[in-house]
Parts: C-alpha cells; sequence; structure tokens
C-alpha cells in the first residue's frame, strides 16, 4: 500500500481522518464520521514453467532376411523311343533333333520375388493432461482497527436498547 495513513492503525486520529459533515438524523446532530479499516488477504497466483517434455520419433533400422519359396515350372520332353531298330520318328526341338532316351526341359513359368515396404500402424500411444489440484494453507497476520472510546472529565453513558438505536 502506498497510502501512509491507510497502513497506519496505532495512535489518535487526526482532523483529516474525520468527515465534517453535519446531518440531522432522528433528533440527533451527525458531528463526523470514523472509518475503521482492516487488512484483507489478496492472493495472486503466477503460472510458471515447471518443465517441459519434447517428443520425436526416432527411426530405428535392422536388416531382416525373409524366406520366400519361388515356384518354377519345368516342361520335360523326353523321346523314349519305340523300340524299333529302323529308327521310328525323329523328333526336333528348336531345330534340333531329339534322340531316343534323350530328354529336355523347357521353362515354362518361374516366379520372381519383388520387394516393397509398406508403412504400417504399429503402436498407437495416447498422450494428455490432467490438472491437479492442491489446496494449500498460507498463515498471515491480519490487522484491523476498533474504536476505543477513552472519557475524560465528567462524562456519562447512557445505554440504549439496541431496536432504538439512533445514528
Amino acid at each position: 500500500m502506498t497510502d501512509q495513513r491507510k497502513d497506519r492503525f496505532d495512535g489518535p486520529l487526526t482532523g483529516t481522518e474525520l468527515e465534517t459533515q453535519t446531518t440531522q438524523l432522528q433528533g440527533v446532530q451527525l458531528q463526523g464520521m470514523i472509518e475503521l479499516r482492516e487488512e484483507r488477504l489478496i492472493v495472486e497466483k503466477e503460472r510458471e514453467v515447471a518443465g517441459s517434455v519434447a517428443f520425436t520419433r526416432e527411426v530405428r533400422r535392422e536388416t531382416v532376411q525373409m524366406p520366400v519359396e519361388l515356384v518354377t515350372e519345368v516342361l520335360i520332353i523326353e523321346h523314349l523311343g519305340t523300340g524299333a531298330a529302323d529308327g521310328g520318328h525323329i523328333i526336333t526341338l528348336d531345330g534340333t533333333p531329339l534322340a531316343p532316351g534323350e530328354r529336355r526341359e523347357l521353362l515354362v513359368y518361374r516366379e520372381e520375388a519383388r520387394i516393397e515396404k509398406r508403412v504400417v500402424v504399429r503402436e498407437q500411444i495416447s498422450i494428455g493432461k490432467r490438472q491437479v489440484i492442491e489446496t494449500r494453507t498460507f498463515d498471515a497476520t491480519l490487522a484491523h482497527e476498533e474504536l476505543v472510546v477513552t472519557p475524560e472529565g465528567d462524562v456519562q453513558v447512557f445505554e440504549q436498547p439496541a431496536g432504538e438505536q439512533k445514528l
């Protein structure tokens, strides 16, 4: 607080602290007003970074071996012959004669492996935040003003019932 008179709780009141308005209320002449003050706590919260977390994805590479069965179809041509001594019929394959008992293989079908890589989801990770609310109690001593009336001389005090209080 920058106002010094608001921080002062001890000592007598000065003339500047009394309001000097004079008002008539129900037959009582108002001479002044006294403000009694008190301290109240004001809590200000500051948000500060306690730490941070960085998320990155790192690529790990490994060489794997995957066995793949590849099928090949081969056409087998074998000249069995007739067993006749006269030479029988002549079979030619690509312009080359196939003698009896001779055998040739022709590649008809062969599988080739074509390797591709495809990206798929391996795992899913959920990331979230939550707030944890903690209630802490702080101790503080607060001051407040009370009115102290010190009679001097021959002062008479009259008590009035609470329901008939006049200002």
